[in-house]
């Protein structure tokens, strides 16, 4: 990224330029406006003087909409042929009729399935808005194009749903939509100049960008590969003063830095209430405490798929998140592709896990193998005493910790760092979680990982680091109004986080109560929605209570399923993958 400018101050809002920026729907317009325009300002073959003056004009007025460039033709033909040109609208009107038939034609590829969504996108575009939405940015696309165009293409490509905003150019008027959005957020929201970025290919947007302040990021893209810079638009955004140049999203850590999201976002604590214990009813008192040997000992012994998918797509078609919560199995079982797939799929927006889900996916990217036989190992004390696994996690979680990031993010950058130690990179959850803007956040228990062992442990960054994301969690949760929390396997710190960041979430006023939570394990627990006392053992199994009852019982849907995770999973994906 060519970066002139940096803040570390995260942005509120961004408004996107859509055709170039992240359409290619329209790639070739130049091509359908340059012969239009030379057929209308000569009869025969033009000559290099008007080839020329017509190509400087496309490209200096790229951006702008389509009636002001057909107002120009228009006074063009008077100057250069001394006639009484067509009426621009009219102009317009042969325009449209000339591009509409290519992208016409792109558009009913991708309905038919011939061509991918991906396919007339700017390499990134999906991510980068996913990754800004879960970090809560008003996020408008302000584009010359008519607006029933914008709004149908967006939809096409899967991106109209992530926007607040979508304005196109008025069919009848030649207001400028793009300033509209930008007085009105400035203005109209009250926002200061920095905390509004405008990412766009055209120097339009980039000089209305600096005019007010905002930050400028250029999309110098190559709109036939979508990827890459292409050099002319380079020049075109330099001189239009961008703070900065991309050709593409691929590399979203650095267009995230740019935008001030280097960290993760989290939720402050700094409103929380907090009452005495003296109003408190207390459950557990010396009154009644159980007596070893005089009080009895009671006789023990043995003894829905489908609407969940639908809850997902809406919650993801709704920008809402898709939390995942699961325990060390999941990775064990070999499920990592799973997950990495669901992230880039746009389905899950946040992971969570314990420590042992960390170190088994840490394992696996370095040494492509992980999980000892614990049984002999633990005979001579040599369980977990692994030097790799034990100086570079902590290496990692101290240093990034020092640096002001949380666990999961320190073992990311320390990964992305240190990119030779780890061949088998591209099959770690958490680094591609990273990699695409996507939480990974592990909530430690002290003392109960295998790095907790290592000479160089260093508790107070493990403990600073996982609380940091705990904020990270919370900062998900509390948005989690029409979204959904998965739990795989996680028996207690899953479902104990959940229940504590959502609490935190309601005691700070935000709204979630309309929310899907759906549990997955082993365990088999009847009918889980019966009430059960404290003399059931199904009563103490907290996925039940922390999951599947007690954060809907104002709203919303709990489920328990029965199933092995290499059966649940798999199937999670291909439902959510399925058409319909």
């Amino acid at each position: 990224m060519n970066d002139a400018r940096h803040s570390t101050t995260p942005v509120l809002a961004v408004v996107f330029d859509f055709d170039g920026t992240l359409s290619t729907l329209r790639h070739g317009w130049e091509r359908v406006m340059e012969p239009m325009m030379l057929s209308c300002l000569a009869d025969g073959e033009p000559d290099d003087a008007i080839r020329a003056e017509v190509k400087r004009y496309i490209d200096e007025s790229t951006g702008i909409q389509t009636i002001h460039q057909m107002k120009w033709l228009a006074e063009a033909v008077r100057h250069h042929r001394g006639t009484e040109p067509l009426d621009p609208w009219a102009y317009k009107a042969e325009y449209n009729r000339r591009l509409m038939q290519p992208v016409n034609e792109r558009l009913c590829a991708i309905e038919a399935g011939q061509k991918s969504r991906e396919d007339f996108m700017v390499a990134g575009s999906q991510a980068l808005l996913n990754a800004l939405k879960l970090r809560g940015v008003k996020l408008y696309a302000a584009s010359g194009t008519d607006h029933e165009d914008v709004v149908r293409e967006s939809k096409a490509l899967g991106l109209y749903a992530y926007f607040d905003e979508v304005h196109g150019a008025p069919p009848d008027a030649e207001d400028c939509s793009k300033e509209a959005v930008l007085k009105q957020l400035v203005e109209g929201a009250g926002l200061a100049g920095e905390r509004v970025a405008v990412i766009g290919d055209g120097k339009v947007e980039i000089a209305l960008a600096r005019a007010i302040g905002a930050r400028a990021l250029g999309v110098a893209s190559d709109e036939e590969a979508r990827r890459g810079i292409n050099p002319q638009k380079v020049k075109r955004l330099e001189a239009a003063g961008a703070d900065a140049i991309v050709g593409d999203f691929a590399d979203l850590r650095a267009v995230l830095d740019f935008l001030g999201f280097s960290h993760n976002a989290a939720l402050g604590f700094e409103g929380i209430r907090t009452a005495s214990t003296a109003t408190r009813e207390n459950l557990v008192t010396i009154n009644n405490m159980l007596t070893p040997g005089v009080s009895p000992v009671p006789v023990w012994g043995n003894a829905e798929f489908d609407t969940l998918i639908g809850r997902i797509r809406t919650a993801r078609q709704n920008s809402r998140p898709v939390i995942l919560s699961m325990g060390a199995h999941v990775i064990k079982n070999r499920l990592s592709r799973y997950l990495i797939a669901l992230m880039r799929e746009g389905f899950i927006t946040h992971l969570s896990g314990n420590g042992a889900c960390s170190i088994h996916d840490f394992e696996l990217a370095y040494l492509g193998g992980t999980s000892e036989n614990v049984p002999t190992a633990i005979e001579d004390g040599s369980f977990g005493m692994w030097e790799e696994t034990g100086r570079w996690m902590n290496e990692a979680i101290i240093d990034g910790y020092l640096d002001g990031y949380g666990y999961g993010e320190s073992l990311a950058r320390y990964i992305d760092r240190h990119r030779d130690r780890f061949p088998y990179r591209d099959d770690c959850v958490l680094y591609q979680a990273w990699r695409l803007g996507i939480p990974a956040t592990y909530h430690i228990a002290l003392g109960t990982d295998i790095i907790h062992q290592h000479p160089i442990t260093d508790f107070q960054a493990i403990g600073g680091a996982s609380g940091l994301d705990f904020h990270t969690m919370c900062k998900s949760v509390s948005m989690l109004q029409g979204g959904v929390f998965l739990n795989f396997g996680s028996g207690v710190i899953g479902p104990e986080v959940f229940l504590k960041a959502l609490s935190i979430s309601r005691n700070l006023g935000y709204e979630t109560f309309d929310i899907t939570t759906a549990n997955f394990d082993l365990v088999d627990l009847g009918d889980y929605r019966k009430s059960v006392g404290y003399e059931d053992p199904h009563y103490y199994y907290r996925p039940r209570k922390n999951i599947v009852l007690r954060p809907v019982s104002r709203g919303g849907m709990g489920w328990h399923f029965v199933g092995d995770h290499l059966a649940t999973i798999p199937n999670l994906y291909k439902k959510l993958m399925a058409k319909g």
